[in-house]
């Protein structure tokens, strides 16, 4: 899979709140980061203290003073009621400090004097997913990835998700139609596929501009494509971009399903998307993982083949040509051009040609980079797509000349470690594990790259029991006195972490008690007998004590 493509919109398995993919056996870690997911930030290590109040939203005095928002100076709860008092609607911004698309977002959209002036129609929250009770609020409202954009109406309902991937443009017309007092999505998707009445332009409109590659929730897994190809049977005649769009939200999903079904009909629509005057490259990074799909169902004939090859390319090409002044354009545009290159051989080196190109644009990135937050998205972003093109040497020299740059250093030393253990260096990779998670600021991600580490020791170093007993013990001692330790993402790092432990006994140390462990889950436990989450505390307990996986 080409691993830059993929970038716009899940920027790794830190933002997603994955697994960490580090295996013995050969693979590349898949740090796609579901922009949209998009993310969370502003954590000091003050947030590990046991405070049990809502996290407050981030304000302008806070980490992110540099911002012309007015983001609310309070709690959560305090910010419902603020909606509803003045009756206004509410942008939420789930984000974190550490993560690319978050500092993409705030080095361009939130920039924009037009979208700071829309945000004034709203009561704008800034939750930072390190803050205390963020994974609670997170675990909610469905926000899991960072960054995850969510516009509730005043009475807290929640109306839509936005995807972060919109050019500025888009995003702004989407969020008028946020704020424009329509049904909320999940209402607005029925009433399409029951096809009871016509949709308006504004709740079309809604429909299209939904983060729907985020929001899995919202329908059954069969209705999606059934809503898509609704939409698509209705585009607007007077709007082409929309119509492109919804075409692209359907080809996508057919595309990527287990079993793609697809005709004539899906071609048809693909080379109209691919035919469009003006491309925006959020709309077509909906096919990065998908281009190997799309040749092999709808291209099947040589001649089709060539004629998609042409026009991918093409509309490629004329985003390179207009990159609408986005830095980071260039980077994405590149990772399309790579993986359509190799259609036909998925490990295929890059052309010479097509290598220039991506060595010249990691350095105009490094170059033109100015500011924290361009430099933290775009440097990973040239990383990636430099190790994509087989440009390791390259790649690991960009990264560690950022160590001694970024204000969030230890975010890269999850692809050093990547880049280490590609190469054989197992103890290279483990030391730069384990800084990642010594370094790092804020709790759940302080947990989550915990857990991490705990599995790598348990891959890559079975033999070695007294390492990962203790630091097992270390991780788990981070979220006690933790409020949203059982929540959300905090939840998820805590199944990964006995996950790993389990099977490493279960695997290479048969009958070995874990009973040094025990008394710190309980600890977890104890402090969390009142929540709805402790029966998945002791669960997981109960898991390390047996002897056989998934009990």
């Amino acid at each position: 899979m080409n691993r830059t493509a993929t970038l716009v919109r899940m920027a790794a398995s830190e933002a997603t709140g994955r697994a960490f993919p580090y295996r013995r056996s050969p693979m590349r870690a898949d740090s796609r980061f579901p922009a949209m997911l998009v993310l969370l930030t502003g954590l000091t290590l003050a947030a590990c203290q046991a405070d049990t109040e809502a996290p407050a939203a981030q304000s302008t005095a806070d980490a992110d003073q540099y911002l012309a928002i007015d983001w609310y100076d309070g709690t959560v709860e305090e910010a419902f009621a603020e909606a509803e008092r003045s009756a206004r609607p509410m942008f939420l911004y789930w984000g974190a400090i550490w993560c690319p698309p978050c500092n993409l977002m705030k080095s361009t959209l939130f920039q924009q004097p037009e979208f700071i002036a829309k945000t004034r129609d709203f009561v704008a929250v800034y939750l930072d997913g390190d803050t205390q009770r963020a994974q609670v609020w997170g675990e909610k409202h469905d926000a899991v990835g960072y960054p995850t954009l969510i516009v509730f109406d005043s009475a807290g309902r929640q109306m839509t998700r936005l995807p972060s991937t919109l050019t500025p443009e888009s995003f702004l017309a989407a969020l008028n139609d946020a704020s424009s007092g329509l049904a909320p999505v999940t209402e607005l998707a029925q009433v399409a596929l029951s096809g009871e009445r016509a949709l308006t332009a504004a709740e079309y409109r809604r429909l299209a501009y939904h983060s729907w590659y985020e929001d899995r929730r919202t329908l059954a897994p069969e209705q999606y494509l059934a809503l898509f190809d609704r939409l698509a049977g209705q585009t607007p005649e007077d709007d082409p971009e929309l119509s492109r769009r919804v075409q692209a939200l359907r080809l996508s999903e057919a595309l990527g399903a287990s079993e793609p079904k697809v005709d004539s009909d899906h071609y048809a629509g693909l080379m109209n998307v691919l035919g469009a005057e003006e491309h925006d490259l959020d709309i077509l990074m909906m096919f990065s993982d998908k281009l190997s799909a799309a040749f092999a169902t709808l291209a099947t004939e040589p001649a089709q083949q060539e004629e998609l090859r042409g026009a991918f390319a093409g509309a490629i090409e004329s985003v390179l040509a207009n990159p609408t002044g986005s830095k980071s354009a260039p980077i994405f545009s590149l990772g399309l051009l790579l993986e359509l290159e190799r259609i036909d051989n998925a490990e295929a080196p890059p052309s010479p040609e097509l290598l220039a190109r991506v060595v010249a644009a990691a350095e105009q990135a490094d170059s033109d980079a100015g500011t924290q937050q361009e430099r933290q998205s775009l440097i990973f972003y040239s990383y990636s797509l430099l190790r994509d093109a087989g440009e390791l040497e390259r790649a690991r020299a960009l990264l560690e000349k950022e160590l001694d740059i970024s204000e969030e250093p230890y975010y890269f030393m999850s692809p050093l470690a990547s880049l280490s253990f590609e190469a054989g260096d197992v103890d290279g990779g483990l030391r730069w594990m384990g800084r990642y998670y010594r370094e790092a600021r804020g709790p759940a991600t302080r947990f989550q790259h915990g857990a991490n580490y705990v599995r790598a020791l348990t891959e890559w170093t079975p033999e070695d029991t007294g390492a990962i007993i203790a630091a097992s013990e270390e991780v788990l001692a981070e979220m006690r006195g933790q409020p949203d330790a059982l929540a959300n993402r905090n939840l998820r790092s805590f199944g990964w972490l006995v996950d790993a432990l389990q099977a490493w006994r279960n695997e290479h140390h048969a009958g070995l008690s874990l009973a040094a462990l025990d008394s710190g889950i309980a600890a977890i436990c104890a402090e969390h007998a009142g929540d709805d989450s402790v029966g998945a505390c002791t669960a997981m307990q109960q898991r390390l004590a047996d002897s056989t996986p998934g009990m």
